[in-house]
């Protein structure tokens, strides 16, 4: 039998369950812009959606169609009742905008509305609405889940939630959790913006914006360097969201693998820092997020990665460079999907000190087919390049496999 120790800790792990709400557009709107109903900054980009999406989503408001439920995770501050949107940020923003006047529904010509009264409201504001369009819109009635006492289980919720619809993806995520008062993740978030002028950069750019607030400049200086990220990423479909950013965190941890292993083993720091480590490269790149945070944060403790100030002023303008060199001149042509070998060649030559301009002909043709062929390439050095599975550690880990692309590059310019 079970001794009482062992049965206490048999419970659930979130210790209250979620539950179910309805409540009006118009309140929801009104607590958005009182500040009880918060969208963090570094939810996902707002416009994922184009204008014909939000007037479909619209349309449906109006008419009492069914959407989806919305998940927002309750707080108390002071105690005044807060909400944070977990699941539901596109179509919140969506409403606020439609109702404050930002943005038009397009024509009919333009998307496959489905009443026959669309006359009525395709290519309209808000306010040029019928007045029973306007009320529908108002009182229309949302479903919110509502969850408590997340724990140090929130971001695996905040997981499980988005994997319907259109997923976000790991760097989504993560970003969005630990985003907030970070300069580090702000200046992984901008790492990733090849177009400056895409609405979702520049909001987070604009005056007295989550960027400027935090103190963080837009870092690419080299607008040739910027131009060639910018082809390389461009209407690619995997492009959408946080994905590109995640190439300079992966080129981060490339530089910090034995780093980020000790606080991944340290299981009083992964407690520090409210992180599950399950073992998954997804996690290892949490927690890696999550002790920037916590270093930019409490800046009398002395960091156990590399700090902001380094990353913005020495090793952002590596990444920069390798960028430059290696899709300007030595790789144009490098698929899209080779993006994590190009960045954990690039985080080991940070590592190593080298520097592309000092690289001969023959080290540039042997670094380029690295990053093309990676593990073919490694048998020529006599080194196993493992193809991982997602985990972070053992012989086939990612950290095993940061370390061999280390020892390659080493090799190359010897």
């Amino acid at each position: 039998m079970a001794d009482t120790n062992e049965m206490d800790q048999i419970k659930p792990l979130i210790p209250e369950s979620s539950t179910s709400e309805s409540t009006t557009v118009e309140v929801v709107l009104n607590d958005l812009r009182d500040g009880t109903l918060l969208i963090p900054d570094y939810q996902r980009d707002s416009d994922q959606w184009n204008d014909t999406t939000k007037s479909l989503f619209i349309e449906s408001v109006i008419n009492n169609l069914s959407i989806p439920a919305f998940f927002f995770e309750v707080t108390v501050d002071g105690g005044v009742e807060k909400n944070d949107v977990i699941d539901g940020q596109q179509r919140i923003t969506t409403l606020s905008e439609f109702y404050e006047k930002k943005f038009r529904m397009v024509g009919s010509d333009d998307a496959p509305y489905l009443s026959p009264h669309s006359i009525h409201y395709a290519n309209k504001t808000f306010d040029e609405l019928p007045l029973a369009y306007q009320q529908s819109f108002k009182k229309y009635r949302l479903a919110v889940i509502k969850l408590r006492s997340l724990g140090d289980m929130r971001l695996e919720i905040f997981r499980r939630i988005n994997q319907g619809g259109t997923p976000l993806s790991g760097q989504d995520i993560r970003l969005a959790y630990y985003g907030s008062e970070s300069p580090s993740l702000a200046l992984i978030r901008l790492a990733g913006v090849y177009d400056p002028e895409r609405p979702a950069a520049k909001r987070f750019l604009k005056e007295d914006g989550p960027a400027e607030s935090l103190g963080v400049e837009y870092p690419w200086k080299d607008e040739a360097a910027r131009k060639m990220l910018d082809s390389w990423w461009a209407e690619k479909e995997i492009s959408r969201g946080q994905t590109a950013s995640e190439a300079f965190l992966w080129a981060f941890i490339s530089a910090q693998a034995e780093k980020l292993d000790s606080i991944l083993q340290n299981k009083s720091a992964l407690q520090d820092l409210n992180c599950r480590f399950n073992g998954s490269i997804d996690a290892a790149l949490d927690a890696c997020c999550a002790q920037l945070k916590y270093q930019d944060l409490n800046t009398d403790t002395p960091p156990a990665l590399m700090p902001y100030s380094e990353m913005r002023d020495s090793f952002f303008s590596a990444f920069e460079n390798w960028i430059g060199y290696v899709l300007g001149q030595k790789g144009p042509s490098l698929p899209i999907n080779k993006r994590r070998t190009l960045s954990a060649v690039i985080g080991a030559a940070y590592v190593l000190s080298i520097n592309p301009s000092d690289l001969n002909d023959q080290q540039w043709i042997d670094l380029v087919e690295f990053v093309r062929r990676p593990q073919q390439i490694a048998r020529t050095f006599g080194i196993d390049y493992p193809q991982s599975r997602g985990k972070w550690r053992g012989t086939k880990g990612y950290k095993a496999q940061f370390l061999a692309a280390r020892d390659i590059i080493r090799r190359i310019v010897s």
